[in-house]
């Protein structure tokens, strides 16, 4: 009897236990993952029911999940591939409209074959449909993970690829793409009208110079041939009538040119001849979403430069 009651203790024990650690869990991650796989979302599939009918009956079997994201397979954005029994006749055609019922589910698709025995796939590897699910979650992105499963399986759908497949996605800002098959990975923000790798374009793209009042007047400001959007070299040579106030200012492409998508950090240091030690150095931006865009302010508070003096300085930022 003892050892029956000392159990039972210990299993509610247990469960209280099991109780407060499933809270905790839940009350600390509002998102069922920190990334989410684009493969993960391939994995579905419906059988075809009728010949050259891709409306279903049944709702439950057009309904999916990803990494403990449920989602309804179908859309209008979303290529279906229709994977025919006979191979040279399977295709990807994008739906014009979808079914959704308690008692139906599917889409109005146009196939150019006949198709007699058939399922019906993702036509973009899962890319769209992580897309489609993911998106508006929170006020940060989502991230969605280009891995070689999402690649090899892209790759092997016919009539396209995976490039093709990712230059066709349809998304906005609140969703990134990160191919994690590059080194360092790839990342793509949505342009407006398409996924357009960013740090790529930042990393080669140098920042847009332009001199500020503390210049002078007809002052010339450059940025030295081999700079980047990561690092470079800032020439001023300033003009008369110098003051104090911003020496120059520089801003990189908008996020829809491939432009850094945050504010970011930088460090400025004087360098040549004529080192200049007394200015302030600040990050800012303008614009929002596809049109935002980093500006580095170098300022000086304290005393204006020389007049007619070369002066470098190097930036580096992250």
């Amino acid at each position: 009897m003892r050892t029956s009651i000392r159990s039972s203790i210990a299993a509610l024990i247990l469960a209280a236990i099991g109780a407060v650690a499933g809270f905790a869990q839940t009350a600390n991650t509002p998102f069922s993952a920190p990334e989410y796989y684009a493969s993960s979302f391939n994995l579905w599939s419906v059988n075809g029911q009728s010949p050259n009918t891709y409306i279903f009956q049944g709702r439950s079997i057009c309904n999916s999940n990803a990494q403990n994201v449920p989602f309804f397979v179908f859309s209008t954005t979303g290529p279906v591939l229709i994977a025919d029994a006979t191979s040279a006749n399977s295709e990807v055609v994008t739906p014009s409209a979808i079914v959704n019922t308690a008692g139906s589910c599917g889409a109005t698709l146009a196939p150019s074959n006949n198709h007699y025995t058939f399922q019906l796939k993702s036509g973009s590897a899962g890319l769209q449909e992580a897309i489609n699910s993911l998106q508006g979650q929170g006020a940060w992105p989502t991230l969605i993970d280009l891995d070689k499963n999402w690649w090899t399986i892209a790759n092997q759908i016919p009539g396209t690829y995976g490039t093709a497949i990712l230059a066709a996605a349809k998304g906005n800002m609140t969703v990134l793409l990160k191919d994690i098959t590059t080194a360092p990975a790839t990342f793509y923000v949505w342009s407006g009208t398409a996924y357009t790798a960013t740090n790529a374009l930042s990393k080669n793209t140098a920042p847009t110079i332009a001199a500020g009042a503390s210049a002078g007047s007809g002052p010339t400001v450059s940025n030295s041939g081999a700079s980047t959007g990561i690092t470079g070299i800032a020439s001023v040579l300033t003009g008369t009538a110098t003051t104090t106030g911003t020496i120059f200012t520089e801003t990189w492409p908008a996020v829809s040119a491939g432009g850094p998508q945050y504010d970011g950090t930088c460090v400025v240091k004087s360098s040549g001849a004529n080192s200049y030690t007394t200015f302030t150095v600040a990050t800012s931006d303008t614009g929002s979403g596809t049109t935002f865009q980093r500006i580095l302010t170098v300022t000086e508070a304290t005393a204006a430069p020389t007049a007619s003096t070369q002066y470098y300085f190097t930036y580096t930022c992250k």
